[in-house]
């Protein structure tokens, strides 16, 4: 259970001003360091399904906050994720999806026989494929915006 002194500390890191103490940076914080707990609480007791559930609705409230943290600054969302050393999601997901759509091609394909070296090969291959997708959609993401805010800077220059 965190205490009120590690909440504190841990507010006091994260806090965005003096006296922020609802801020998306801050709520992920608190989170993360009761999921920890729990981690370390249900690796020695395996059964206890209560506390399970308990830390997966914690990490759903967590991924959340973080899509929303994401969606409003993605400075920020890349900071805490540093601070607090989270993998980033997207990431995640797409190579799981790549990984399942290659595992699928290789089991439905017809007539040819893929070792699970080959189809391991492939995958990470696609995978790679799919991070650079990824990487391109966001880079063209930011640059749209920065369209805008000099379109309407040009429009105010020449009222």
């Amino acid at each position: 259970m965190l205490k009120g002194k590690d909440k504190k500390k841990l507010i006091e890191k994260f806090s965005q001003h003096q006296s922020d103490t609802g801020s998306p940076q801050v709520q992920i914080a608190i989170l993360t360091t009761r999921i920890n707990e729990l981690t370390e609480h249900l690796q020695i007791h395996p059964k206890d399904m209560h506390s399970r559930r308990g830390l997966l609705m914690m990490v759903g409230k967590r991924r959340k906050l973080l899509n929303y943290l994401k969606t409003v600054s993605e400075q920020s969302y890349e900071e805490i994720l540093n601070k607090l050393q989270l993998r980033n999601a997207t990431e995640v997901a797409t190579r799981k999806t790549v990984k399942r759509k290659i595992e699928k091609k290789a089991s439905t394909t017809a007539g040819k026989k893929i070792t699970k070296k080959a189809a391991k090969k492939e995958a990470k291959k696609e995978v790679k494929r799919e991070a650079k997708k990824v990487s391109k959609k966001e880079g063209k993401k930011e640059a749209k915006p920065a369209k805008k805010v000099a379109k309407k800077s040009e429009k105010k220059a020449k009222k």
